[in-house]
């Protein structure tokens, strides 16, 4: 498949594919009050695109909507969203789910003013592994205020799914945090974070890929760990991070992976669209991934050529 990178969509986060029937959509955190989709045929030419979800007054959240995810069950596709709970006024993210009968669109949440659950810890980041007749629910701890050792930290954690798709069964397992060396780097204010989950199951394991650091720092990349169980416990890599700066791109992080039309694995992430200036305008890249000797690989993107 030919894609060349960076993708034309930047001033966005947190991408995440979805091919349905021929097409690729495409949503991200789009720094407004709601969500675009973006639409394409082969992931490199994609259409103007759509809002595809916006805040009203059935919604939980009223800012900081972040990472969407869509997933089509039983003939309608739910969306998975993080946002900031308006109740609070203190930073209190939650996750709600919106449903459509189009993948681009319009999503409407299905709570009334409500998230999908509240475990009295800030979470975001909704992750969805479809496992046989199971389907698992993964998030990450939001580390605004939850401090460990002295210092704040994002974890990510499991639950099923419940049979609704809108509930989940029991309470939140942790499964990773931040441990090894490349994920405790700082630059200023002491912040670890693991978060933006994707479980892929390869061979009866399962790997998760997830990013660590601060998302606006040129330290922040993608890791993986690896199961026999969707539930943990994983293990991290020992050659992580599997993907992180190098001198033409900064910071690249929060990823999902889509299986194309031609057969193949691609990572979709973004990275700063500004190399030397890391923030919150991030752009998008998407690059072939592998497994090899039981576990994922990736080639860093060559910019502007065919991948």
């Amino acid at each position: 498949m030919n894609i060349k990178n960076p993708i034309p969509i930047d001033n966005i986060g947190d991408p995440y594919i979805l091919y349905f029937e021929g097409k690729y959509y495409l949503y991200a955190t789009c720094h407004f009050n709601g969500y675009y989709c973006w639409i394409s045929e082969n992931m490199n030419d994609w259409k103007e695109p759509v809002v595809c979800y916006e805040a009203t007054d059935k919604s939980f959240g009223n800012s900081c909507f972040w990472a969407p995810e869509v997933y089509f069950f039983n003939g309608k596709f739910y969306m998975y969203y993080t946002a900031q709970w308006k109740i609070y006024k203190e930073e209190a993210l939650r996750i709600g789910v919106a449903v459509s009968d189009k993948p681009e669109g319009p999503f409407e949440d299905v709570l009334n003013e409500q998230p999908m659950f509240d475990f009295g810890y800030g979470v975001l980041d909704a992750h969805i592994l479809k496992d046989g007749e199971h389907n698992y629910f993964y998030y990450s701890r939001a580390g605004a205020d939850h401090y460990v050792n002295g210092a704040k930290e994002s974890e990510i954690y499991a639950v099923e799914l419940g049979e609704d798709f809108i509930s989940v069964k029991g309470e939140g397992n942790l499964i990773l945090r931040p441990e090894q060396d490349w994920e405790r780097i700082y630059d200023g204010e002491k912040q670890f974070w693991n978060e933006g989950p994707f479980v892929m199951k390869e061979e009866g394991r399962y790997h998760m890929m997830y990013s660590a650091n601060f998302y606006a720092s040129k330290h922040y990349g993608i890791g993986c760990a690896v199961s026999d169980n969707p539930m943990g416990p994983f293990k991290k890599y020992e050659n992580n991070p599997i993907l992180s700066t190098t001198d033409i791109i900064s910071g690249p992080g929060h990823n999902s992976v889509v299986k194309a039309l031609d057969g193949k694995y691609y990572c979709i992430y973004h990275a700063h669209t500004y190399y030397d200036n890391p923030s919150g305008d991030r752009q998008v890249y998407i690059t072939p991934l592998m497994f090899q000797s039981g576990k994922i690989y990736m080639e860093h993107p060559r910019l502007d050529t065919e991948q």
